[in-house]
């Protein structure tokens, strides 16, 4: 009705009277749209039900009961689609008369169509943006007005895969959230100002929009004064006078004001403010108008420089997760800022400094709690199709949506970067995405602009967020890095860097998963429920391994960590790279369900890692380790380079390296240190090169190579370790060693031998596959391997007494492992563990070993099904392993507590696989 205008949502207008909507609302659920004719006649009988808003219809338990559970996905125990009405009477005060008039919603999904007092007000779509109304011509003034509202959650465009709106987060909810609000103001006002700080010329110029409904003629003026919040020490900004008149609907008005000549800058360390507050008087006749408007910004200028990122004339290295809008409790976003804080305090705790939001923008509070953090955010349009170039209409929808966005969030400075979307394919995707990149750039030039995360990428690109340089790619089953050759860190992705003149920012990350922890059932209290998470418990339950399943989430998750750490360390041993999003620091709910988090969803920390161990390798400063080996043999030199990412504020000054050399007793094998470097900002700077001879090792050992930076808190660590290059003999006399199940095995076990079994692993017959990774994300969505989550063994074991190691996966297996047959051992007794198993895949819990002990009638047996025989000269953990296990089965310790009945052992050398 009347004047179409835009009011920015990053403001607060203190002339203003409001009067809040939350509370109880009629409602109807219309899912066959019988509402209104195709006149428009609204054919609705009184509305019967009620519910709260702020909120949703899941939380208010309206919708069709879900009648099913699935593994995929956390369940809605209520779900609902299509058109909801809402409906609520308010009273309007007599002091409103002469005021404009609004209704504000802060949040919908994601078409509304409003009515008041019976008469059609008009309808907005928007997943990111709040949907207003300007309403004055339609209400009375002193009595009570109806307010009919139609809420339509249907697939309005197809864009269902986008996190805005897919079932796997956040859920496509219908309601309305945040805040509900009838708005009061002047005729004369202002409705929107955008800041564009200029940090060379420390000025800010405004682009300021006021309203005027009088039709007359207006004569006004402007008062801009300002100061710097979330800072120490405030400065104020010089005030400055506008004046402004005629007689036009919408007055727009470019101002220049100076921001004195002690400018503050925004960015992830000092993340200071400037508040501006604009106080407009205005005459028209015989007619006042004043209106208060504060606006906050940050000065800080992102640019790029070759394959660089650039924050206020210094490099910026994205250092960020992801965030597929996971609120279990609500299943929408939080729409407070307190939310927000906790969320991004917990980033910077685990070293991030910035956040992807993938294909959903998130709502005001967000930027606001980011700003004052100093988070960099990179939003996204709801926009993950495989159909671009189809629908014009869609095209069209996410133009405007991308403007809005643009707008409404525009001044918040930890809005650095944008990007239309993930993943697009289509006809014209390209055409499409060169279009957008182009036009934001044309409209404003606050952030950096890429089209598509992944792929397509497009000659407008401020920059890509790139598909490729990571250990495991999507598909790449067991060819990934990690599966294919034990670690060495001399490699890293220059080739992906040398390819592209522009900044590069790797693409979803740190896919690692942990097994489920079932302790976090409990937490689940709101609108989605972990019956996906209780089906996992209950297959572990049925195969007899629950007791386990606290053992296996610890192991795997510290075998993920350890992957993590290599992974992050590699990008940032990278020259020329930009950064990195991981996915994710929280646990992905759906997509057949990804533990994939540091921390679980709702924030909380994950019980095998903690913030300050991450920070070693994710954070500001980080020191590196270049390496051809972390196995080596006593008749070798360990040779390694330290070298260090560095992106604090500030070079490190006279910079004093220390290393050592630790042995598992806390003693020192070997030290050095590099003095007085001075250490710029960027990476990889080297700091120094270290040999370190071995022969002093007499047994073998797990060692922690250290290296920190003394008077600060930059350390980091990596376990080495180091075999006797030559291992005496075993002692074997009474020992059967057998290479397979046969008669003769059988007949020196009933008589009360020992048997150590080393399979043929060439004639073992398995459905396991034995990759040395973790699994990422899952197999369910992957269909291949890695299917596993690393070892699970009791370190203390007596078999283990010769062969260091913790009770989960490190690099040191990665021989072990890769050249094993798993076994299934499902049909073992209840309670059976292997002395070395394989954590398996949650959705497909099976009791697997590469190493076990049973015993057979008075027999005693050994069983290895890992190659422990061939090369043994170039493969020193093997020989190892294999010394350590003749060493135990040869002695008293010998003595396994299950026994087992020779059927069920004959079963695992027949010539198919054990189910």
């Amino acid at each position: 009705m009347g004047i179409s205008y835009f009011v920015n949502a990053q403001h607060t207008t203190t002339g203003k009277a409001s009067v809040s909507l939350a509370g109880i609302w009629k409602f109807k659920m219309d899912p066959f749209e019988a509402g209104i004719s195709a006149n428009g006649v609204q054919l609705l009988p009184s509305l019967a039900e009620t519910v709260i808003l702020p909120g949703s219809t899941d939380q208010n338990h309206k919708g069709y009961k879900t009648q099913t559970t699935t593994s995929l996905r956390l369940t809605r125990p209520y779900e609902y689609k299509g058109v909801a009405w809402y409906e609520k009477e308010v009273f309007i005060p007599e002091n409103w008369k002469d005021k404009e008039i609004e209704l504000f919603l802060e949040r919908t999904h994601w078409l509304t169509e409003l009515w008041v007092n019976g008469k059609h007000a008009g309808k907005r779509e928007s997943l990111s943006t709040p949907h207003r109304y300007l309403i004055t011509p339609l209400l009375k003034i002193g009595t009570n007005n109806k307010i009919l509202l139609k809420v339509d959650n249907d697939r309005i465009y197809n864009i269902e895969y986008a996190h805005a709106i897919s079932e796997e987060t956040q859920t496509n909810w219908n309601g309305i959230i945040g805040q509900i609000m009838l708005n009061a103001f002047d005729k004369v006002s202002i409705r929107d100002v955008q800041v564009y700080p200029d940090l060379a010329r420390k000025e800010a110029k405004l682009h300021i929009n006021i309203l005027n409904t009088t039709t007359q003629n207006i004569q006004g003026g402007l008062q801009i004064n300002g100061e710097t919040i979330n800072v120490d020490s405030s400065i104020k900004i010089p005030i400055s006078h506008i004046s402004f008149g005629g007689k036009d609907s919408l007055m727009i008005l470019d101002v220049t004001v100076s921001l004195g000549e002690r400018v503050q800058t925004w960015d992830e360390f000092l993340p200071a403010l400037y508040r501006l507050q604009l106080n407009l008087h205005a005459v028209a006749a015989n007619s006042k108008f004043s209106d208060n408007y504060e606006v906050k910004f940050g000065v800080r200028s992102i640019r790029t420089s070759g394959t660089r990122l650039e924050l206020n004339g210094k490099p910026l290295f994205i250092r960020g997760t992801v965030n597929c809008a996971e609120f279990p409790i609500t299943g929408y976003p939080p729409m407070d800022k307190e939310a927000w804080m906790r969320i991004f305090k917990t980033c910077k705790d685990y070293g991030l400094n910035a956040m992807r939001f993938h294909t959903w923008c998130p709502p005001n509070a967000a930027f606001e709690a980011a700003d004052e953090l100093g988070v960099y955010l990179q939003v996204e349009n709801a926009d993950w199709r495989f159909t671009v170039g189809k629908d014009s209409l869609v095209n069209a929808f996410l133009r405007k949506e991308s403007e809005d966005i643009l707008r409404t969030y525009g001044n918040h400075p930890s809005f650095i970067m944008f990007c239309e979307g993930n993943e697009l394919v289509g006809p014209k995707v390209k055409e499409f995405l060169s279009e957008q990149v182009s036009h934001w750039k044309a409209i404003d030039s606050r952030r950096l602009y890429t089209g598509s995360a992944a792929y397509p990428l497009v000659d407008e690109n401020d920059y890509h967020v790139l598909y490729g340089p990571r250990p495991h790619r999507w598909k790449e089953g067991l060819n990934s890095r990690f599966n294919k050759q034990a670690l060495n860190t001399l490699y890293d992705y220059s080739d992906y860097v040398a390819k592209h003149p522009i900044p590069i920012i790797t693409h979803e990350v740190g896919q690692w998963c942990s097994y489920p922890n079932f302790e976090e059932i409990e937490k689940y209290t709101g609108v989605l429920k972990p019956y996906n998470y209780e089906l996992f418990r209950e297959l572990l339950r049925d195969k007899h391994m629950l007791d386990q399943a606290r053992d296996f989430m610890m192991a795997s998750g510290k075998f993920k960590v350890i992957q993590n750490k290599e992974e992050i360390e590699s990008y940032l041993r990278t020259p020329g790279m930009a950064g990195y999003h991981f996915l994710q620091l929280n646990d992905f709910p759906g997509q057949g369900t990804a533990p994939v988090g540091l921390v679980d969803i709702f924030w909380d920390p994950k019980p095998f890692a903690s913030a300050k161990e991450i920070n070693r390798f994710q954070n500001k400063s980080v020191l590196l380790l270049r390496t051809e080996s972390f196995t080596w043999t006593s008749d070798q030199v360990f040779k390694g380079t330290i070298q260090i990412a560095n992106y604090d504020s500030a070079v490190i000054r006279s910079a004093h390296i220390q290393w050592t050399f630790e042995l598992p007793d806390g003693k020192i094998y070997a030290s050095g240190s590099f003095e007085g470097m001075d250490i710029p900002i960027g990476s990889p700077f080297t700091l120094g090169e270290i040999k370190v001879p071995l022969s002093d090792i007499e047994q073998a050992v797990q060692m922690r190579f250290n290296v920190s930076i003394a008077n600060t808190d930059c350390s980091n660590h990596w376990d080495v370790w180091v075999y006797p290059a030559r291992l005496p003999d075993v002692a074997m006399q009474k020992v059967m060693i057998a290479d397979w199940w046969g008669v003769s095995v059988e007949r020196f076990l009933e008589k009360g031998g020992s048997v150590l079994l080393l399979a043929d692993t060439s004639r073992i017959i398995t459905d396991v596959v034995p990759g040395f990774s973790g699994i990422s994300w899952n197999t369910v969505w992957s269909g291949m391997p890695p299917n596993l989550l690393g070892i699970l063994c009791d370190p203390g074991h007596p078999a283990l007494r010769y062969f260091p190691t913790e009770y989960h996966s490190n690099w040191q297996w990665w021989d072990i492992v890769s050249h094993s047959k798993p076994m299934v051992l499902d049909h073992f007794p209840y309670g059976f563990k292997p002395l070395v198993q394989l954590i398996p895949d949650w959705n497909k819990p099976q009791k697997i070993g590469i190493v076990f002990e049973v015993r057979v009638g008075k027999g005693k047996l050994l069983i290895v099904n890992t190659d422990l025989k061939h090369h043994l000269s170039k493969r020193p953990v093997a020989r190892q392993l294999l010394y350590s296990l003749k060493k135990y089965v040869a002695s008293d310790d010998f003595n396994p507590e299950t026994s087992v009945e020779l059927k069920e052992l004959r079963l695992l050398f027949e010539n198919k696989a054990v189910k």
